[in-house]
């Protein structure tokens, strides 16, 4: 038997210390402090002829946004859901 494999994304939002993202085959996990975090927004791309929505996080300091379950790429209600708990 083949074994399955899973892919996990997850974001743990602790109050007045900051967040973890954590993605990935291995769970890299990656944690961005309070003071750091500029805003969490909802941004949209295209995908072929749909239109995707995504998590993003702005971190002071860096040229790029931080991307919440970037392989996932979840439905716009489930965004939106974790958006509302993480602002």
């Amino acid at each position: 038997l083949v074994p399955r494999l899973h892919r996990t994304e997850s974001v743990l939002v602790l109050r007045g210390l900051g967040i973890q993202t954590c993605s990935g085959w291995r769970g890299r996990a990656r944690f961005i402090p309070t003071e750091k975090i500029r805003d969490v927004l909802i941004n949209e791309a295209f995908r072929g002829f749909e239109v995707r929505y995504y998590l993003v996080v702005v971190v002071e300091g860096e040229g790029d946004v931080v991307v919440l379950f970037p392989a996932l790429l979840p439905r716009r209600r489930i965004v939106e859901a974790v958006w509302r708990g993480v602002r």
